[in-house]
């Protein structure tokens, strides 16, 4: 394990606590840290590292500090906590508990990762003894490469359940559904909760089936997302342990039903009377925004021993506040709050929406707001983390001056037969990693040397701003003519050959009408997901991101993937 960073800054304190206490006994709780990391990711993710911390009721001092792997880049830490370098995360005061149950970081994976990495971190949690332990869950993650959603090894299919640690009796949680999709070609996942908890909200198309089973099903296409999530409301009476139990399957072909066997249990726990003290509102916010931007606060709230409800937050002079969550009120254009003075907030987060003037300056803007939860003393406190934003200008390439290259995977395709389609030119000024097609021919991923029109392109960009293939490096030939593809049964990557017009895939998919059955694009580099599946024969908007083809557009530039049921002549325009 490599030296802590910053937890030696804090020794010499920490060994004063530990002489000055050492005859105080230590208390029966045994405050633990649990890290849960998502099982796998591809390069050039950013993902979110849990740390649970368990037996809080124990704590009295925080030191906490987690490593990832070497290159790989922490941010955006909560609840106070600070970086340091670039590959560790720390949150230090020997003067109090964590004000959470649980503390995260994002972290982005270099891409060109590939293999399995270990995190590595400490913390302590009490000053009594032991002092500086080890964080011995979720050691490891693998990292694997997945462009897109062309053929996988069917057992790599899984669907993971992501659960709380704890909750409390009439708490609302959200579930959270890992999906790997490489491979996937159908959707078929159901998860039950513990009877006489009720299901809400399910996320991307989902339905609920009765009050404590939710399921997404789609016989003919995978998930659009690789993320599923719902609500569950958990009775007042509950207590104790509880089981969740679901299935999944994801491909047409075999194994078929499989079991959802992880985080298949979790604890209620009627939360006891606390320290006045340690009530407290944390906000939460983008790191930076665009003007004319739309982003959303949260308020994460430390509850134990709450008995009312005071919170009013105050945004920048001229910004717009709306739509406060669980009863709030918008006072004035950038104010809002929650006034309840016989109740404690029924939830442990709120949140509410604020529109940047599209005329706000580029700088730094400073939040202000007070809270108080107790009838007893001390009365309105300043709710101090996460008080200042920046607003940031993005410079965008515009698209009709060429291709813009997003970072990360980009899915692209040219309009038109180029007058010089070599990759070497036409990627002359690209910061590249991987340039890809697939051929559902020979089943296999190739590495082109040309561009050729109708086909779609898999590039993956490490650079951190956009970058424009020139439109003075897209050059038709002339004179040209129409160009035609074989497509095969399965997905097929295909582009899409209008320069100017933006058509509906009924109109685009024409010739191959009678062939094809799904359609799923553009994709977003920034989410990485699909932003529509088209459903040939199908009109209008289904559920979701679902549609049918008359409704959905296809634009220059963009790659798709169409799904085949028979080889078939795919003409361009």
């Amino acid at each position: 394990m490599k030296i802590a960073k910053t937890i030696k800054l804090f020794g010499i304190l920490s060994l004063m606590c530990l002489v000055t206490l050492s005859m105080i006994s230590a208390a029966a709780a045994d405050p633990n840290v649990c890290r849960e990391l998502p099982i796998s990711a591809n390069p050039g993710d950013t993902i979110t590292v849990e740390l649970n911390i368990i037996e809080l009721d124990g704590a009295d001092k925080t030191v906490i500090e987690d490593n990832v792997p070497a290159g790989w880049v922490v941010s955006n830490p909560s609840d106070g906590g600070f970086i340091v370098g670039t590959d560790t995360v720390t949150w230090a005061n020997t003067g109090a508990a964590p004000g959470d149950n649980q503390l995260t970081y994002d972290v982005t994976i270099p891409g060109d990762a590939a293999g399995t990495y270990a995190f590595d971190g400490v913390f302590d949690l009490a000053v009594a003894a032991p002092g500086l332990q080890a964080i011995t869950c979720d050691l490891q993650m693998d990292v694997e490469a997945a462009p897109g959603p062309g053929p996988g090894p069917v057992d790599d299919l899984n669907v993971c359940r992501d659960l709380p640690t704890s909750a409390n009796p009439g708490d609302t949680i959200t579930v959270i559904l890992d999906l790997t999709l490489v491979g996937a070609d159908k959707t078929v996942i159901e998860d039950n909760v513990p009877a006489g908890w009720v299901v809400s909200n399910p996320s991307d198309g989902g339905a609920v089936e009765d009050t404590n089973t939710v399921n997404w099903i789609f016989i003919n296409s995978a998930p659009s997302d690789n993320q599923l999530t719902y609500d569950v409301t958990i009775p007042g009476d509950a207590a104790g342990t509880y089981n969740f139990d679901g299935e999944f399957d994801l491909a047409v072909a075999a194994p078929g039903l499989q079991t959802i066997d992880c985080d298949t249990q979790m604890n209620v726990e009627e939360a006891g009377p606390g320290p006045v003290d340690d009530l407290n509102v944390c906000r939460d916010l983008p790191t930076s925004a665009n003007p004319g931007d739309t982003i959303t606060v949260l308020l994460d709230l430390t509850l134990v021993g709450a008995d009312k409800t005071v919170i009013e937050d105050n945004v920048p002079a001229g910004w717009l506040v709306s739509n406060p969550s669980d009863g709030g009120a918008v006072e004035d254009t950038n104010t809002v709050n929650w006034i309840f003075i016989n109740s404690a907030p029924g939830v442990t987060q709120l949140s509410y929406d604020v529109t940047i003037p599209g005329a706000a300056a580029i700088g730094t803007y400073t939040f202000d707001g007070v809270f108080d939860l107790a009838v007893a003393a001390p009365g309105l406190q300043a709710i101090d983390c996460d008080t200042q934003m920046n607003v940031v200008e993005e410079v965008v390439p515009e698209p009709e001056l060429g291709i813009v290259i997003e970072p990360n995977w980009n899915f692209i395709s040219v309009p038109f037969a180029l007058n010089n389609s070599s990759v070497e030119f036409v990627l002359a000024d690209i910061n590249y990693t991987n340039l890809m097609y697939w051929n559902n021919s020979g089943g296999i991923w190739e590495i082109p040397t040309d561009f050729e029109p109708l086909k779609a392109y898999w590039i993956e960009s490490n650079e951190s701003a956009d970058q424009l293939i020139s439109s003075e490096l897209l050059e038709p030939i002339t004179p040209s003519v129409p160009p035609v593809m074989t497509v095969y049964p399965g997905w097929n990557a295909i582009g899409y050959t209008d320069s100017i017009t933006v058509l509906p895939a009924e109109i685009a998919l024409g010739s191959i009408d009678e062939s094809y059955t799904q359609v799923k694009g553009p994709y977003d580099p920034a989410t990485a997901t699909y932003e529509q599946i088209g459903h040939n024969g199908q009109t209008g908007v289904i559920a979701g991101v679902h549609v049918g083809t008359d409704v959905f557009d296809m634009s220059p530039y963009e790659g798709f993937w169409v799904f085949v049921t028979q080889e078939d002549l795919l003409a361009g325009f």
